[in-house]
C-alpha cells in the first residue's frame, strides 16, 4: 500500500491516503467476509485460552501465565490492524489522520516488541525448568512473575512511548521551516 500526503486548508490536518486498496473493488465483499472470520477467529482462539488459563487453577504457572500474556498481547496487537482494515474495505474511505496512522504505528511496535520481550521471558523460563530444575521454584516465584510479566509491557511500551514522542518533535520542528 502506498500512502500519500493530502493537506486540508481549512484545519492543516495531515490526511494519508491509503491507495493500496483502490484494486480490491470487484473482490471486495469476499475479502471482508474472510478478513472478518480471520479476525473473529483471533478472539475466540485467544479469549479461549486465556479463559481456560485464568480458570483452570492447575495451570497457573509460570509457563502458562506467560501463554496467557502472549494472547492479551495477540490480541493488543490485532486490534490495532483488523478494525481499521475491516472499516476500509466496506467504506469508500481509504484516508487515515496523522494522529491515528501515529497510534496505530505505535501499537503494531509496541505490540511486536512486547511479544519478543514476552518470548524471551518464556525461554528464559524453559532455561530454568531445564537446566537448574532443582532451584526452579525458589528462583520463579509468583512475586518474581508478576514483575516480570509487568516489566515485559511496560518496557517495549515505554520505548516506543519514548520513540515516538521524539520523533514527533522532530517532525514537528522541520515542517515549521
Amino acid at each position: 500500500m502506498f500512502l500519500t500526503e493530502t493537506h486540508k486548508m481549512t484545519n492543516k490536518t495531515n490526511i494519508f491516503y491509503l491507495s493500496g486498496l483502490n484494486d480490491l473493488t470487484t473482490n471486495r465483499g469476499l475479502i471482508f467476509t474472510f478478513i472478518f472470520l480471520c479476525y473473529s477467529l483471533i478472539w475466540i482462539v485467544n479469549g479461549a485460552l486465556i479463559l481456560v488459563i485464568i480458570l483452570e487453577e492447575k495451570l497457573h504457572e509460570p509457563m502458562y501465565i506467560f501463554l496467557c500474556n502472549l494472547c492479551i498481547n495477540s490480541l493488543y496487537g490485532t486490534a490495532a490492524f483488523y478494525p481499521k482494515f475491516l472499516y476500509d474495505l466496506v467504506t469508500n474511505n481509504r484516508t487515515i489522520s496523522y494522529a491515528g496512522c501515529m497510534l496505530q504505528g505505535f501499537v503494531i511496535y509496541s505490540y511486536a516488541a512486547t511479544d519478543f520481550s514476552i518470548l524471551a521471558l518464556m525461554a528464559y523460563d524453559r532455561y530454568l525448568a531445564i537446566c537448574r530444575p532443582l532451584e526452579y521454584h525458589s528462583l520463579m516465584t509468583k512475586h518474581k512473575v508478576v514483575l516480570l510479566v509487568c516489566f515485559s509491557r511496560l518496557v517495549p511500551c515505554l520505548c516506543f512511548t519514548w520513540l515516538h514522542t521524539k520523533n514527533m518533535f522532530n517532525i514537528m520542528r522541520f515542517s515549521a521551516i
